[in-house]
């Protein structure tokens, strides 16, 4: 080897800040249940974060998401382009390539499931390295860092649980949990795709940088030390990719022992032994193909799980209002139920309290209509419901110190006097209509009167349908509440009488 250049200079084997920022796994120590809760309580005290809606917020995570769209579209062509090519790809390629429908339906269901508004809703993170970025988001990227996107609901449970002992999340950030732990599992898919991109650029570099010394190894000992001096000059990133791909190309040319002698030893005075560095390549590519696999997998079990029971089983304000003193709430449909935790949340929100603390006091105040009701008289002032959604909910109001916005004022009203408020609009739509037609559209010559009793029908007519359908754009439909009978069946107690008014021609008929 003496004949070599000494003016070659060892590379020491690095990662460029770009392929550790785009490329680097979402991973954190393995950590089972015990270590996967402490872990969970330990997030939750350290975290400082500000609640409360704020419209100019950015939402950073939907411009990344559709970043991220953008760049596995293009990810996609180029595994695509490189499999028509037959150039040697990975496991994690072909799972990306062969499950490329389902991110992308798990990227549709993140934008339906989150929008702006109630992304901007979010607690959001006022220090640490995902400052700006919502609490839970927090906790979905813990959670896939410490199971290497291998998730379970049994781990997600876990961590949920663990993580409210400490801090209670509200049922806004309940139900936005889903979404979050999409939206970690598609950053996972992403960094893994552009691993594996970058995997190919690296083998092709080496493929390049082989040949060239291969080709100068053709002929003979001048080209091939004019070789290695430029192949040393162009300080190639020597990742572990590269290296491997390198070598192996060598050890395959036949004549190139010098060289390749040259070069391990090269790599050896870098401190980097080639053993070391074949070995990492195939830790990586056998990590990055665990990861793609274990995100991919969870992101359909993410999608098929229903998330309506995750979040009435964390959910403290739920825990409380099953408390209902008649026992009804816990029985009824999920959709009666969420109205009544929407009202506890909208109360919460406008008034900064918990909303524990706001299903609690409706709660009491529904004891307290137990203890004075008469059984079979009056309104159900036992019942949660009554203080939610019906007339009670003035008190609770009241007591939470909850100011209606006019446009819950005006609704309220009309509900309250649905009569004078369907009247009142025909008779006022009905005279500004006439009124339009006498100053705008009388044919000239005929007496305002006889224009007024020809078109007096049809205006009515007009009025009353142009009502109705504003009607029922402005104002919010009023959804009885109802039990879930589906599995218990109707009880003998509440067994009742249908009667259905129909028409008959004749008595034959019936």
């Amino acid at each position: 080897m003496h004949w070599l250049p000494g003016s070659i200079r060892p590379v020491s084997l690095q990662t460029s800040a770009s392929e550790e920022l785009l490329a680097g796994p979402i991973r954190g120590d393995l950590l089972g249940a015990d270590h996967l809760a402490a872990r969970a309580r330990e997030i939750a005290r350290r975290q400082q974060f500000v609640a409360g809606k704020n419209p100019l917020r950015s939402a950073r995570l939907l411009a990344r998401l559709a970043q991220t769209r953008d760049i596995l579209a293009t990810a996609r062509d180029r595994l695509i382009v490189a499999a028509s090519m037959e150039e040697e790809g990975d496991a994690a390629g072909d799972w990306f390539l062969d499950n490329y429908h389902v991110v992308h339906e798990q990227l549709q269901a993140v934008r339906n499931s989150l929008p702006s508004g109630f992304y901007r809703e979010l607690p959001e993170l006022t220090a640490g390295p995902l400052t700006g970025y919502p609490r839970v988001y927090e906790m979905a990227i813990s959670l896939i860092s410490h199971t290497e996107a291998e998730l379970t609901p049994d781990s997600v449970d876990l961590y949920v649980e663990a993580f409210q002992s400490v801090t209670p999340l509200s049922i806004g950030e309940l139900w936005a949990v889903p979404a979050m732990l999409r939206l970690g599992l598609i950053e996972s898919v992403r960094r893994m795709t552009l691993r594996t991109v970058m995997r190919l650029d690296e083998r092709a570099r080496a493929v390049s940088a082989a040949d060239r010394i291969r080709s100068a190894n053709a002929r003979g000992g001048p080209h091939v030390r004019l070789a290695l001096q430029e192949f040393a000059e162009q300080d190639h990133a020597l990742s572990p990719h590269f290296v491997s791909r390198f070598l192996q190309l060598l050890r395959q040319t036949e004549g190139a022992s010098i060289a390749l002698e040259w070069l391990e030893h090269w790599l050896h005075d870098a401190g980097v032994p080639p053993t070391q560095v074949v070995a990492e390549s195939t830790q990586r590519l056998a990590l990055t193909q665990r990861v793609m696999a274990n995100s991919i997998t969870s992101l359909r079990d993410v999608g098929l799980r229903d998330w309506r029971v995750f979040v009435e089983h964390q959910s403290a304000m739920h825990a409380t209002l099953c408390t209902d003193p008649d026992g009804t709430y816990p029985v009824m449909t999920f959709a009666t139920r969420d109205r009544y935790r929407h009202v506890v949340e909208r109360i919460a929100k406008a008034t900064g309290r918990t909303e524990v603390a706001v299903a609690a006091q409706a709660i009491e105040l529904a004891r307290q209509g137990a203890r004075a009701s008469i059984p079979g008289e009056g309104a159900p002032i036992g019942h949660v419901g009554y203080y939610l959604v019906d007339e009670g909910l003035s008190d609770l109001e009241q007591w939470a110190g909850y100011r209606p916005t006019v446009r819950e004022r005006l609704q309220r009203w009309a509900h309250a006097a649905p009569n004078a408020t369907f009247v009142g609009s025909v008779v006022v739509c009905t005279l500004v209509t006439m009124l339009v037609v006498l100053f705008a559209g009388a044919p000239a010559g005929l007496h305002p009167a006889w224009v007024l009793l020809v078109l007096a029908g049809p205006l009515v007519e007009f009025s009353v349908t142009l009502v109705q359908q504003g009607i029922m754009a402005i104002l919010p439909t009023q959804v009885l509440p109802r039990l879930d009978l589906q599995q218990p069946g109707v009880a003998t107690t509440q067994h009742t009488v249908l009667v259905m008014p129909t028409l008959f021609a004749s008595l034959h008929d019936v």
